[in-house]
């Protein structure tokens, strides 16, 4: 057998290598053949290193065989020489011909498919968008027509997937490889297969600004490889006896026939992905999911204004693909034609601006508030006057969960009428609030999608006194700690404060987190980034300094420490005391806390004391003491302000501080030493007021003579408490004495080594359940003395070193020393 084939072989070809070379060419032909059939007849060469005898007179220094038509085609250079494309021997665009017709992006000359002349040269801003490259591919271009295209500068960042496909539709293959200033030159046709283009790239190196210029020259046949059909990339737009029609719905849900000249309509966006969306006309559903090729995306069907029945229907698909053929198909209808639409599930996500202000001249208002998964239906008009009334929009949660669905029906006229003023939609959507929600997590009640929509604005004065009042005008500055969802309690408190004014709140934040400043700009607050600090009290110095700065002008600041909710008479408190705060040079602040603000030990939300220690969290100082806090801050207040802050060389001075705070800090643990008397200060239930506001008491007596004058007189008429009665307490055996038959204010004397001695203040301050760490003096004292509010009456503990204890009857007794 292997003999006889080889004899053939030998007797036909001479023997087997003249035979396997005889094969090789036949291979060859074949396959150069093929390509001239499918590919087309090209030769391409690379003209850098060589020399093109290339005028605007001698043409393109190309010269190509019979039936071929030749091309020059050169990128641009960086963003300094702009492209150059020369067909048949005749330039086309260069720097010097046409210059004004190229720039940035995708330059392209178009060629007649028949007549083989170059009909316009168009350029295309890809480096900012691509919406009016995809319309011209699309639609711009008739089929088989000649595209050759050269980049200038930047011609990648704005184009889309979209576009890129629509250029692999002209023969592209290697489109999706073009990124941030690469060089490109392509000679494509109109529904060219892709991978048959003439196309060339140059990659940009790391290390250089731009990629090299691209430069090459050639000649090629028609067609320039296989052609293909386009219509299944366009959109398919049904009309008369092509629209099918649906299941009967009476009257389109409505409970009634729409009266003469009119047509019922009925609009469903569906239910998540479980109900489909429908268009009903006249009775009939004649767009659903299965019906008429409804489905996600727009859903449009056009009514004639004379006939007020279908007469075109079309479904833009604009979750998956761009809306130009949405844009194409409202642009094509004429004046009165009437358009219903519905969006389900999404058609947001591709949605162009030039199609959102293409649906507001037929009289959309809400269109431009639609976004990933919203749910929208419209009836409007080509040509009306103002805004439809038959529109409704439903926002998705931030999160994507589907929207509430919506149902219309409507009896629509031949000519819609328009209201001129948008309609505030039935649904808010706060999409910036939604954008900080996507970026940041961890703030699972600010971005609920239940609330993440909900207004944050803020709530006028309803007390006439208080209309106009200074507080209102003076700086309120919050500096925040590392919680990030205790400062939206804060802001959201503080906004909530009758007749706050943005504009003069500021967020005062460490720069490591400037998610800070993000929060502040949804509240509508100032915001200032300070020094990075590795503790607290080092960004409350930063804080106040800068105040100062950015504050020049201003009398008086309000300070908010972090982690504090503000009382809804916040303002108000420290409003009331403003006057008094500056009628007294012995008064530098104002504070909103009380250290003795427990359930038990306060109560009176009118009281006001003045107190020797600044218990700071949430406060109103003068400028002189915001100085002096600024340039001594680290000497006098290193330490929380709880532990006290100290102010050297100021002298004599005091705080007002309430009976029932104005503030809420949430609970804090402490860590090593200070840890009991932290879960004693913090984690033991207080009083804060929560209740709207209402006048503070003896304001007149606040001051420091009269102050002195109204405890003495106070005291005096106060009703001495046994001492024997306290013994147990004291000891800690027995609970706190019930007060609550006695009908006037109490007064407990007792015995001190000094005026510095407070052993025995601490022992009563404990029995009766008040701020008393051991080895610590008692806090809230005034020359000695304390005062607080127990069960509905004043308590007075005074000691025998204070100015008040000649105000003990000579027959009472005193708590003796131990």
């Amino acid at each position: 057998m292997f003999r006889a084939l080889r004899r053939l072989l030998v007797k036909k070809f001479g023997g087997v290598k003249r035979f396997l070379f005889f094969v090789t060419c036949v291979a060859i032909i074949l396959y150069c053949l093929h390509s001239i059939f499918a590919g087309g007849s090209r030769q391409i060469w690379d003209v850098q290193g060589n020399t093109l005898n290339m005028s605007v007179d001698n043409g393109c220094g190309v010269e190509c065989p019979p039936d071929h038509f030749s091309f020059y085609v050169r990128t641009g250079e960086k963003n300094t020489v702009k492209p150059t494309i020369c067909f048949q021997g005749k330039i086309v665009l260069s720097p010097d011909v046409n210059a004004k017709s190229s720039g940035r992006g995708l330059n392209i000359a178009l060629i007649d498919g028949k007549q083989f002349q170059v009909k316009e040269v168009k350029q295309f801003d890809t480096y900012v968008h691509d919406n009016d490259l995809i319309r011209y591919l699309k639609k711009g271009i008739p089929d088989d027509w000649i595209v050759i295209i050269a980049t200038f500068d930047e011609a990648a960042s704005g184009l889309r997937t979209d576009a890129r496909k629509w250029l692999k539709l002209y023969g592209s293959s290697l489109i999706d490889g073009m990124a941030f200033r690469d060089s490109f030159v392509m000679v494509g046709q109109r529904g060219l297969l892709e991978g048959h283009a003439i196309e060339y790239i140059n990659k940009r190196d790391k290390s250089e600004d731009y990629a090299a210029v691209l430069e090459k020259a050639g000649c090629f046949a028609m067609p320039l490889g296989p052609l293909g059909s386009l219509q299944v990339a366009l959109p398919e737009m049904l009309q008369g006896k092509a629209i099918a029609l649906g299941e009967a719905l009476p009257h389109c849900g409505r409970s009634s026939q729409c009266p003469k000249g009119t047509v019922s309509v009925g609009t469903f966006t569906g239910f998540e992905n479980a109900k489909p969306p429908y268009i009903c006309v006249n009775g009939r559903i004649i767009m659903s999911e299965n019906l008429n090729k409804g489905g996600r995306g727009f859903n449009v069907v056009t009514l004639s204004s004379q006939s007020l029945q279908p007469v075109t229907l079309m479904h833009a698909d604009t979750y998956t693909s761009d809306s130009t053929d949405l844009e194409l198909y409202l642009e094509a209808l004429v004046n009165g034609d009437i358009v219903i639409a519905v969006v389900a599930d999404d058609g947001a996500k591709k949605l162009s601006n030039s199609a959102r202000d293409l649906l507001n001249t037929f009289g959309s208002g809400f269109i431009q508030n639609l976004r990933f998964r919203d749910v929208w239906y419209f009836v409007g008009q080509k040509g009306m006057e103002g805004f439809t009334t038959m529109e409704e929009i439903s926002y998705a949660g931030y999160d994507g969960g589907w929207p509430k669905q919506l149902k219309g029906a409507f009896c629509v006229p031949r000519k819609l009428s328009g209201r001129k003023i948008i309609p505030d939609p039935e649904f808010f959507r706060f999409d910036e609030r939604r954008e900080f929600c996507k970026k940041f997590d961890g703030y699972p009640e600010f971005c609920d999608p239940a609330y993440v929509d909900d207004k944050l604005k803020t709530v006028g004065v309803a007390d006439k006194v208080l209309q106009g009042h200074a507080i209102f005008d003076t700086p309120l500055i919050i500096v925040p700690g590392l919680n990030h969802n205790a400062l939206v309690r804060t802001l959201e408190t503080t906004l909530m404060q009758p007749g706050i004014k943005q504009n003069n709140v500021i967020i005062m934040w460490d720069e490591k987190f400037p998610e800070h400043a993000e929060l502040a700009k949804l509240f509508g607050f100032k915001n200032a980034s300070l020094p990075s600090s590795t503790k607290y009290m080092e960004q409350m110095g930063h804080a106040l300094k800068e105040s100062v700065n950015i504050f020049p002008s201003a009398d008086h600041f309000i300070v908010v420490e972090e982690e504090l909710l503000l009382a809804p008479d916040f303002l108000s408190f420290l409003a009331q005391c403003f006057s008094t705060l500056n009628s007294d040079p012995t008064l530098l602040a104002v504070s909103s806390w009380n250290f003795n603000g427990f359930e038990k030990t306060s109560g009176n939300r009118g009281i006001v004391y003045r107190v020797e220690e600044f218990p700071g969290m949430g406060f109103l100082v003068k400028k002189k003491a915001m100085a002096a806090l600024t340039d001594s801050f680290p000497q006098c207040c290193t330490n929380r302000a709880w532990h006290g802050w100290k102010f050297e060389g100021e002298g004599h001075f005091e705080i007002l501080m309430p009976d029932v705070s104005r503030v809420f800090r949430q609970p804090f643990h402490g860590i090593g030493q200070e840890e009991v008397f932290m879960t004693d200060l913090f984690l033991r239930p207080r009083t804060t007021s929560l209740e709207q506001p209402s006048p503070l008491q003896d304001l007149s007596s606040l001051m420091e003579r009269e102050y002195e004058m109204y405890l003495n007189n106070l005291i005096a008429g106060c009703t001495v408490f046994p001492t024997a009665n306290l013994g147990q307490c004291i000891s800690g055996v027995e609970p706190p004495p019930d007060l609550s038959t006695e009908k006037h204010c109490l007064a407990i004397y007792f015995e001190q080594a000094s005026s510095l001695d407070f052993v025995r203040l601490g022992e009563i301050s404990r029995c009766f359940g008040l701020l008393s760490a051991r080895n610590l003096r008692p806090k809230n004292l005034h020359n000695g003395m304390l005062r607080f509010w127990y069960q509905e009456r004043h308590i007075f503990l005074v000691g025998s070193f204070t100015p008040y204890y000649k105000n003990k009857p000579a027959e009472s007794d005193a708590v003796r020393l131990p």
